[in-house]
């Protein structure tokens, strides 16, 4: 019999005094060592670590498609032949093989909490406020874990102290049981979290606020017991519909004593000016572009890579005068750097739509264009085209050859419109103009010339030696501001209050130039709409759409590539396969249907 130890305790990070991202493990400690004030640190320094960076930005399989892959505002670019990739975007077949790098990280800090939670009271030289405001990290830390292992997995093995032997079995608990502990850990989160900290990236008191909203309005959902869960009452839902919205609203009212700031320009979210010291952040992962300080190495964060729709291998938009590269400047002329995606996530034609006219989101959020940095005329200052990207653009031959369609280094190559060209007008232009509705002409099988998510796009932070496999130093915001909004809103929706909701959701709209909604168009799709409009790509939409239980509402008309979602099935994602040969009850562990 193969037995599986689930976890081992992990600890050893040295401090510093600027970001997280400077932190290196320094090898393991002692039960002895916990007991210090300086070996407590570590200890708390590795509930941050390895298995959150690994979650969020440096797993092959990133985090980010299982959390918004599947949804009703990202198709599948590859038509369906992408492997594991393509079966979890249409519920396709078996694609646990995604899985397994997100459920091994999430238990893996969850048990490196429960070891610094078990430990807290053994600490010596510290007041009760010092281990308090220490251990509150880790009790943070073990609700955020918690809140994905739950919701993607429902009522599954619940973990509340270190796991340090090896385990035959695995016993279930129900979703309730879950989240007993996530509202418990956050309430003293909230009570007890620093405001601010000198080190940036550990997390502070504001995001406990904005999760514990999130959270109470989640449990709110299961009025239909969905997922292992023991069905709460009306009653109770709305007691924490009440609590989601007073916690909300705690944090947007309190915001500048709790260290935090809505941006005034929603450009500015994701700036990469502002990467290392946003904001608007509530609870920001670190990365580094030192290789020796990050857990896999040379992997650096590769979540852009994702939503990135150049790939330079013919797949997605690409062109012979536009190449991956780290150089800034060609033959004396500035050209913006490019590194190679890899086209997985496309925005679905509902979710490009969803901005009006105005809106400053689709801007600040999605690239629509593409700049020439590959020369091939005889001065090496411009790109002149080929017969075989000018069919690949559906482009007039008589560009091929013709100086007067050259394009120079650093200027506009591709422009991927929202604004329909008729075929004249593409034509006479220099560079390639792709209609996006061209693009989702079927919209089961879209094409390839769509625009990128470039939340997550930062090239200044690009590290790595190879364009072709590159990976960037740059900070995940897993929680900021906006969000806040937006489950006040829908706090105060749940409860009857339009008003309000309307009043916070404007903040939003009035900061992205958009017009301001009234009340009384408020309802679950413009709540659903509004949150795509500004969190698109964020590490949530599927668990959005799962709160609101609106997969068989939405899905059908607003991404339909997916004919496969099963109620029955996937409101909770399979547990890997591999995980349960592990243990002597696999089989029983596993999600029905899968």
């Amino acid at each position: 019999m193969k037995y599986f130890k689930l976890f081992a305790i992990m600890a050893g990070l040295l401090m510093c005094a600027c970001s997280l991202e400077e932190e290196n493990p320094s090898g393991g400690t002692t039960d002895a060592d916990w007991r210090t004030p300086a070996g407590y640190q570590k200890l708390i320094n590795a509930c941050y670590y390895d298995f959150i960076r690994i979650t969020y930005g440096q797993a092959e399989d990133t985090f980010v498609v299982n959390a918004e892959g599947g949804t009703d505002i990202w198709q599948d670019s590859r038509d369906g032949s992408n492997g594991n990739w393509s079966r979890l975007l249409l519920y396709s077949g078996d694609f646990s093989g995604l899985l397994g790098e997100a459920y091994t990280s999430f238990y893996a800090t969850l048990n490196i909490c429960n070891a610094a939670i078990e430990y807290a009271e053994k600490v010596q030289g510290l007041s009760e406020n010092e281990v308090n405001a220490l251990v509150a990290q880790a009790h943070y830390l073990r609700a955020h874990s918690l809140y994905h292992i739950v919701e993607q997995y429902g009522g599954k093995y619940l973990a509340t102290t270190p796991t340090t032997e090896a385990k035959k079995t695995l016993e279930c608990s129900k979703v309730n049981d879950f989240y007993a502990v996530i509202l418990s850990d956050l309430e003293f989160a909230m009570k007890h979290l620093p405001v601010s900290h000198s080190t940036y990236g550990y997390v502070k008191r504001a995001a406990a606020y904005s999760l514990y909203a999130k959270a109470c309005l989640t449990y709110a959902s299961y009025t239909d017991g969905k997922g292992h869960a023991d069905a709460i009452t009306t009653a109770e839902a709305q007691e924490l519909y009440g609590k989601a919205q007073q916690a909300a609203d705690y944090l947007i009212d309190n915001a500048a004593s709790l260290d935090v700031e809505l941006y005034e320009d929603v450009a500015d979210v994701f700036d990469e000016k502002n990467n290392k010291s946003n904001k608007e952040a509530l609870f920001v992962v670190c990365h580094s572009m030192t290789q020796a300080l990050n857990p896999r190495g040379n992997y650096f964060n590769r979540v852009w890579k994702h939503f990135s729709a150049f790939n330079a291998n013919n797949q997605g938009v690409y062109l012979d005068g536009i190449q991956a590269s780290y150089a800034t400047s060609v033959n004396g002329v500035d050209v913006p750097k490019l590194a190679k995606g890899n086209d997985y996530l496309q925005p679905s034609k509902y979710m490009i739509d969803l901005y009006e006219e105005g809106d400053k989101r689709y801007e600040a959020f999605f690239n629509d264009k593409f700049y020439i940095n590959k020369p091939n005329t005889a001065d090496g200052k411009a790109y002149q085209w080929t017969e075989v990207d000018a069919t690949r653009y559906g482009l007039n031959k008589n560009r091929v050859g013709n100086a007067e369609y050259n394009i120079g280094l650093g200027e506009l190559a591709i422009y991927i419109s929202r604004e329909t060209y008729t075929k004249e007008e593409r034509d006479a232009a220099p560079h390639a103009i792709c209609n996006i509705e061209d693009n989702y002409k079927d919209p089961k099988n879209p094409g390839k010339f769509y625009p990128s998510l470039k939340k997550f796009d930062t090239p200044s932070l690009y590290a790595g030696s190879n364009a072709s496999k590159p990976y960037s130093g740059a900070d995940c915001i897993i929680l900021r501001l906006g969000e806040t909004y937006l489950l006040s809103a829908e706090a105060h929706w749940r409860l009857g209050n339009n008003t309000k909701a309307a009043e916070r959701i404007n903040v939003l709209r009035k900061r992205a130039g958009a017009s301001p909604i009234a009340a009384s168009a408020i309802d679950q799709d413009f709540l659903l709409d509004e949150h795509a409009r500004e969190m698109c790509g964020e590490w949530m939409r599927w668990f959005t759409l799962k709160r609101f239980r609106a997969f068989e509402s939405r899905l059908p008309k607003c991404n339909p590539q997916i004919t496969e979602f099963d109620a029955t099935k996937h409101y909770v994602r399979p547990v890997p396969t591999w995980v349960l040969a592990n243990f002597e009850n696999g089989d029983e562990y596993q999600n029905p249907g899968y």
